[in-house]
């Protein structure tokens, strides 16, 4: 882990961090930390909703993650049933 020099924030030395970053380094990061997002809100929305299966599950984090925006909540919702209908 790095030493923090006297005089310079963990702010400062977060962003000197990233700027040596290679594309692909903070692209995986980006990745990594997104995931670790997505897999947060499933977990809170299963305690929430314990009787959703897992394509609700999936498409509830979805629909948490565009909940202000109707159109793509109608594309959610189409994708939803298309996925629900060539599961049966």
């Amino acid at each position: 882990m790095p030493q923090i020099e006297a005089g310079k924030t963990i702010e400062k030395l977060y962003w000197e961090l990233v700027r040596k970053m290679s594309v692909e380094e903070k692209w995986n990061r980006t990745m990594r930390l997104n995931a670790e997002v997505r897999h947060i809100v499933a977990y809170n929305i299963r305690k929430q909703h314990p009787e959703l299966d897992e394509i609700g599950v999936k498409y509830a984090v979805v629909r948490r993650h565009y909940m202000d925006e109707p159109n793509v909540l109608k594309l959610v919702d189409l994708a939803e049933k298309t996925e629900r209908a060539s599961h049966e």
